[in-house]
């Protein structure tokens, strides 16, 4: 597992699934202008991911992205439960692996954030798939439970005291709301 620590290895991985989510949006989206949209965005997270910045804005894209292509697999081209499932617990287990490299967080307890993360994105994942909502707002749920791991981690794992842990929260729930309120539930 050391090999996923090493910077090339890093960049190649997320580069990987930012494509990997990109193009499947292409392909699962009908309107345009979503898709030059998230084709720019992407732009910039490449340009993110090869200088090493902004890691709390590659985690929210690259969550987006990936969920929104796994919604798309699971709903659309009707792939295996247990294989969307396998692939929403490997790749965003990597993505937590990033951000917690990117905090610093140190320690032997970081395994057990790892696989809790993981598995409550897992959980989300499958209770907005219970529900007929647009994928979109599906996945921006996603991406706004990532954007809160990412604020637990720097506030209180790393115990940064640049941010308080309620920002995030609130900031986290008013996208949830906004998402699901939004949404159209007969999708």
């Amino acid at each position: 597992m050391a090999f996923l620590y090493h910077k090339l290895t890093r960049k190649v991985i997320l580069t990987i699934i930012l494509a990997w989510g990109a193009i499947s949006f292409w392909f699962l989206n009908p309107l345009l202008a979503s898709r030059l949209m998230l084709s720019a965005i992407s732009l910039v997270g490449l340009i993110v991911i090869w200088q090493e910045s902004a890691p709390v804005f590659l985690l929210i894209l690259l969550s987006f992205s990936s969920a929104y292509a796994l919604y798309g697999f699971f709903t659309q081209w009707d792939s295996p439960i247990w294989l969307v499932m396998l692939a929403i617990l490997i790749i965003f287990g990597y993505l937590f692996t990033y951000t917690e490299q990117k905090t610093g967080i140190l320690g032997n307890k970081r395994l057990i954030y790892l696989v809790l993360f993981s598995l409550m994105i897992l959980e989300v994942f499958l209770a907005l798939s219970y529900f007929h909502i647009n994928p979109l707002n599906q996945s921006l749920v996603i991406a706004a439970v990532s954007y809160l791991f990412s604020g637990f981690c720097l506030t209180i794992l790393a115990r940064r005291e640049s941010a308080r842990f309620s920002q995030y929260f609130a900031y986290a729930l008013i996208v949830i709301a906004a998402a699901l309120l939004t949404s159209s539930w007969n999708y």
